[in-house]
């Protein structure tokens, strides 16, 4: 989808790297797929990499390798949790 932003810049530039929590479920799954079709590359929450690996498949079959990656955090109450996320 080409998102028209009447020749202004988006505030984060494309191709730039956007942390999805949840990426498994309802809404994180959503969320990440139209920041993919808007030509970002997304980083995703997961509490469980098997929970995980389905969105992550579809991802990569339909927007390439290299576009989506996940990082577990399982407790995301305990500080300091999503320290790896981030970097």
């Amino acid at each position: 989808m080409n998102y028209d932003l009447k020749g202004k810049k988006p505030a984060i530039p494309l191709d730039a790297l956007v942390l999805v929590t949840g990426i498994s479920g309802y809404i994180g799954s959503h969320v990440a797929d139209q920041l993919l079709q808007a030509g970002y590359r997304v980083r995703g929450t997961t509490r469980d990499e098997n929970k995980a690996s389905w969105v992550k498949d579809m991802f990569e079959k339909k927007y390439g390798f290299k576009r989506v990656e996940t990082v577990i955090v399982k407790d995301m109450a305990q500080e300091g949790a999503f320290d790896e996320a981030c970097k």
